[in-house]
């Protein structure tokens, strides 16, 4: 039936369906019976237009003009080309669709849909001959897509930044030094020099922010930049911006140097070789430099930080802020009068290499990278007794209380010496102040209700009888109470926050053992080790103590 139907148009350009007068269109049609004849009419590459041929169908169907006619159901198609912009206009990618028997793409073609899509930046030639290559190769239908123009984006602006020209003290680590590079000699009196600055001293540059620089679309619209934001140098205590270089900051004085996030500060320090008999006791407005030790029954205080080279021994040590001491704290017990002869207080942190019958008291943490030893331990932070490569590090004996958490390679000592470590030491006040804040909720709650209660009340009143400047200054006194209420809550919600915070993560932890008599407490509650663990975790869970296996599951204590 579809031989009598279909044939070629003159140019053979075309496959056209025809139906004629004489024609007994026996059974119905259907377009897979078409693509044999197609075939063999040589065909069979045209791109073949299934719409065109269900339209001839029903026209067939309906006997229409349309059917005598005749409708072009396959025919030669060229290569089509399409533009897609993606990625905000930042990309444009050339789709092709291969020829069905007719020709590839030619350049002029390329141009002029670039043109048509306003393509005009960022156009890769490469891309565009790869494009044209592949548009004379793909089979018939077959699909290719490759990206032709990318835009640029645009260069954000850079902050000013600050570059420091000296080392923080407060991030020096005084260590032994390499006394001979051949043979690696150590010489562990030699803890390297103090950081220290004279005045004039360049401390920190200031590099302006940068406007950033536009980029574009391929479809050349101008992206503009976020420009940098531009921050002045703070001059601090003993600095002040150079006259020569508005970027410069330069210490007026001679001290020891602190950077800062936008600028730099310089300690008043006293420098000295090592306190003793020779030098008396040291009471300084400033920071306290010593390169030596400070040694038995000398008292030191300082309103800054007390940098040690050496050892404190059996001294009274206070700093208003960071003490550190490059080798260790020594003491011994007064049994007489149940005191350790070495107290060490600071406001900051204290930081040591070991510390041994001595009393340390932080208001931040304190970290001994060796061991602790039959210490009496207060501070506000965490108490960390272990090195950088976790390969040393006891706390053993005395009494160690620690507003954080607790962290050594090893807890407690074989035998019967006690070691007693109170972590989240504020955790009584916390529960006081949750407390406390929770009843006062409670007390404005009932207050509010009791003038809700009177307004309701008011509201019954005839208008007649109401007094209404009561009314307004019970309504002032609502809003004040519900006011106060409002700053109650978020207090509570914050306080409760850090609480939880705390008591998840502020735990008592041992890397590699726990030995026998370790007393651990949180609050009201305590557990004390009968037996040796690994390595340990101690949590709390405001009803118990927990001891977990860092290496097995939680066992008994």
């Amino acid at each position: 039936m579809w031989q009598e139907i279909l044939s070629l148009s003159d140019d053979k350009q075309q496959v056209i369906a025809t139906l004629t007068p004489e024609l007994d269109i026996v059974g119905a049609l259907n377009t897979d019976d078409m693509f044999p004849v197609i075939e063999e009419l040589g065909a069979a590459h045209y791109f073949f237009d299934e719409k065109a041929a269900l339209n001839f169908i029903n026209a067939c169907k309906e006997q229409t003009k349309a059917a005598f006619d005749g409708f072009s159901v396959a025919y030669v198609k060229n290569a089509q080309l399409s533009i897609e912009l993606v990625e905000e206009d930042m990309l444009a990618v050339m789709h092709v669709v291969g020829a069905y028997g007719g020709k590839g793409l030619s350049g002029a073609e390329i141009m002029q849909a670039l043109s048509e899509a306003h393509v005009t930046k960022g156009i890769n030639k490469l891309a565009l001959k790869k494009v044209l290559m592949m548009s004379h190769k793909l089979g018939a239908g077959d699909n290719f897509s490759q990206p032709v123009a990318k835009g640029k984006p645009a260069v954000q602006g850079k902050d000013t930044q600050f570059q420091p020209l000296v080392e923080d003290i407060t991030k020096q680590v005084l260590k032994p030094q390499t006394e001979n590079q051949d043979t690696d000699k150590v010489d562990m009196r030699d803890l390297g020099e103090t950081i220290t600055v004279a005045a004039n001293d360049p401390l920190i540059r200031r590099v302006p922010s940068t406007k950033g620089e536009p980029g574009y679309t391929v479809q050349g619209k101008i992206i503009l930049p976020v420009a940098g934001k531009e921050i002045m140098l703070k001059p601090g205590k003993g600095t002040a911006v150079s006259s020569k270089n508005p970027n410069i900051l330069i210490a007026t004085e001679a001290g020891l140097p602190k950077i800062r996030p936008t600028g730099a500060e310089v300690d008043n320090a006293l420098c000295l070789s090592k306190i003793d008999a020779t030098t008396g006791h040291v009471k300084f407005k400033g920071c306290v430099v010593v390169s030596g030790d400070i040694e038995p029954g000398m008292i030191v205080k300082a309103t800054g930080s007390i940098t040690v080279g050496g050892f404190i021994e059996s001294a009274e040590v206070q700093a208003q802020g960071d003490i550190l001491v490059g080798k260790g704290i020594i003491g011994h017990s007064n049994h007489e009068e149940g005191e350790f002869s070495c107290k060490v207080l600071s406001g900051g942190k204290i930081t040591a290499n070991y510390a041994q019958f001595s009393m340390l008291q932080s208001h931040s943490d304190v970290q001994l990278s060796l061991h602790c030893m039959n210490n009496d331990i207060r501070c506000g932070g965490n108490l960390i007794v272990l090195d950088a490569s976790e390969k040393h590090g006891t706390l053993s004996g005395g009494e160690s209380t620690v507003g954080g958490f607790v962290t050594c390679l090893q807890l407690g000592v074989e035998g019967d010496t006690m070691t007693r470590v109170r972590a989240f030491s504020r955790y009584e006040q916390y529960k006081e102040k949750l407390a406390e804040l929770k009843n006062k909720n409670g007390e404005l709650q009932t207050d509010i209700m009791d003038i809700i209660r009177k307004e309701m009340e008011y509201k019954k009143t005839p208008k007649s009888e109401r007094d209404v400047e009561a009314y307004e200054t019970m309504m002032a006194g609502k809003a004040k109470l519900v006011t106060a209420l409002d700053k109650l809550k978020l207090q509570l919600e914050r306080v409760q926050a850090e609480f939880d915070y705390k008591l998840q993560n502020t735990l008592v932890t041992a890397k590699d053992k726990v030995f026998t008599r370790v007393n651990v407490f949180f609050g009201n509650e305590q557990v004390l080790t009968k037996k040796t663990h690994g390595p340990s975790v101690f949590g709390f869970d405001q009803y118990k103590i927990t001891l977990t296996s860092m290496v097995e599951t939680e066992g008994d204590v």
